[in-house]
């Protein structure tokens, strides 16, 4: 599975995304948007004035949401322009994490075991307290949110009241990373385990001991693979948890510079962007 450079650029190795034809990748102060069928520039934009080490991003049908520490901003996906900033956040204890998506809202982490919530098509947003501690990742699947947290919890949200319904333990700290896929829900944490929990009884159907570390991301599932990025790329059956292949490819700081697009691999070593077809 042979790496193949697809762009020169200097960046931070981080927040990149793609739809079905465009790559989007914030390079330092700017935001870069690529035509995936010759890797032409089709829109620019320089959002910051200063450089920034706590900005990600996630994209949906219409925006872009940016968070930059306690800033939101919404980006319009198609040429880039900054549609709305707003502070959500303070200071250190209610920055902003992770943005998900469900087809009216985006729900955003804040530390703390806040959660915001923004209807797409008002920009409007509510605050919610939904744990007693902060978390890395969630998912949103139906009117349920699965959160993972840092204190090791997994925290069933219904997307409606914004209230908890259900929680498990999963480890001691830091569920890094909440992917749902066909009833299931995988996660990987700082124990170094990958998990298999069903979603509607909330246990757990298989684990991986000793298989992962650092700050490990699950990038999603292809074919039969949970596909997972912990310094490389690993494969692993989606059923048994069984290791099928692990292989060299960038994926950036804290794993944060690589996503997967249906069989594509698309990931950054901090100068160049490279693809690798799994």
């Amino acid at each position: 599975m042979d790496a193949i450079k697809i762009l020169d650029l200097e960046n931070d190795g981080l927040n990149m995304a793609a739809d079905e034809r465009f790559l989007y990748i914030r390079c330092k102060r700017t935001f870069c948007k690529y035509d995936f069928t010759d890797m032409s520039l089709t829109a620019q934009n320089i959002i910051f004035k200063k450089d920034g080490k706590a900005r990600a991003f996630s994209i949906c049908e219409k925006y872009i949401v940016l968070t930059d520490f306690c800033d939101l901003y919404i980006l319009d996906k198609n040429n880039l322009q900054v549609i709305e900033v707003m502070r959500l956040g303070e200071n250190l204890s209610s920055d902003l994490g992770v943005v998900r998506f469900d087809g009216r809202s985006a729900y955003i982490n804040i530390r703390n075991g806040k959660m915001a919530v923004m209807d797409l098509e008002t920009l409007s947003v509510k605050k919610f307290d939904i744990n007693e501690s902060s978390s890395w990742d969630h998912c949103v699947i139906g009117n349920r949110i699965y959160t993972g947290t840092v204190i090791g919890d997994l925290i069933e949200t219904d997307t409606i009241s914004m209230q908890p319904l259900r929680k498990i333990k999963l480890c001691r700290k830091n569920i890094y990373s909440v992917v749902y896929h066909n009833g299931t829900i995988y996660t990987v944490s700082q124990d170094m385990t990958i998990k298999a929990v069903n979603a509607e009884t909330l246990e757990i159907v298989s684990a991986a001991n000793k298989a992962v570390k650092g700050m490990t991301r699950i990038l999603g599932l292809y074919k039969d693979w949970l596909v997972i990025a912990d310094g490389g790329i690993s494969l692993w059956d989606k059923r048994t948890l069984v290791l099928q292949n692990r292989f060299d490819f960038p994926t950036g700081h804290f794993n944060k510079g690589v996503i997967l697009r249906g069989n594509m691999l698309i990931g950054s070593d901090f100068h160049r962007i490279y693809k690798c077809e799994l």
